[in-house]
C-alpha cells in the first residue's frame, strides 16, 4: 500500500473517531458531583407558655394607700356604758388623688406633757357602733370624703391605779407615717392599760 493511501485512511479515521467522540459529549456532558456529608442535629423539642399580661385596670389594691398629710382630724366625742367609754374621731381627706385605707390605725395617746406610755392599743370589733363594730374592709376615699375610726377604754380605776388624761391622740394610716393630730375639747380618761382601736369604717 502505498504512503498516501495509508495517510488518507489515517486521516479518515481521525475524522470519523472525532465526530463519533464529540457526538458521544454532547449526549452525556461531563459532571463535577461535590458530596457534602449530612450532619445531622437532633434539637429537643420545648414547650413555652405563654402567660397573658396582668390587667392594668384600677382596682382599689392599686391605688395608693392614704396618707396622714391629706387629712384633717376631729374628736367627736365620747359616751360611756357600765364602766367603758368610747370615743368616736373623724378624719376628712382634705386633699391629694383617691386614696385607700384597709385595717386598723395606728393610734398613739397624749396628755399636754407628750406621748402617754404604758398603753397597748389593741383591734378590736367590740363597739356600741355596727359600723365600728364590724371586722375592717379596704376603702377608696376620695378628697371631701370622711372616715372614722373608735376608740374603747375602761374608764373605772382598778385598785390604786391612776387614770390617764388623754388631750390628743395621733391617728397614722402606715408606721412611719406623719399622724392625724385630734385634739379633745374634753380629755378622755382611760384607766386601764389596754385600749382598743376599730378599723376605719366610712363617716
Amino acid at each position: 500500500m502505498r504512503r498516501s493511501q495509508r495517510n488518507l485512511i489515517l486521516a479518515v479515521v481521525i475524522v470519523v473517531g472525532g465526530l463519533f467522540l464529540g457526538r458521544y459529549y454532547a449526549k452525556h456532558p461531563a459532571t463535577t458531583t461535590t458530596t457534602t456529608p449530612s450532619t445531622t442535629s437532633t434539637t429537643p423539642s420545648t414547650s413555652t407558655t405563654l402567660t397573658p399580661p396582668a390587667s392594668t385596670s384600677t382596682t382599689v389594691a392599686s391605688l395608693t394607700t392614704c396618707r396622714g398629710s391629706e387629712f384633717t382630724g376631729s374628736n367627736v366625742g365620747s359616751q360611756g356604758a357600765t364602766g367603758t367609754g368610747y370615743d368616736t374621731i373623724n378624719l376628712t381627706k382634705v386633699s391629694g388623688n383617691s386614696c385607700v385605707v384597709d385595717g386598723y390605725p395606728l393610734v398613739t395617746l397624749l396628755d399636754s406633757h407628750g406621748v402617754l406610755s404604758g398603753f397597748t392599743m389593741t383591734p378590736s370589733t367590740n363597739f356600741l357602733s355596727v359600723p365600728a363594730n364590724a371586722a375592717p374592709l379596704a376603702y377608696t376615699v376620695q378628697t371631701g370624703q370622711r372616715i372614722s375610726l373608735q376608740l374603747r377604754y375602761a374608764t373605772i380605776a382598778a385598785g390604786t391605779q391612776a387614770c390617764a388624761s388623754v388631750s390628743q391622740v395621733n391617728v397614722q394610716f402606715v408606721a412611719g407615717d406623719t399622724p392625724v393630730t385630734v385634739k379633745f375639747a374634753y380629755p378622755i380618761s382611760p384607766c386601764a392599760s389596754a385600749v382598743g382601736v376599730s378599723g376605719f369604717y366610712p363617716g
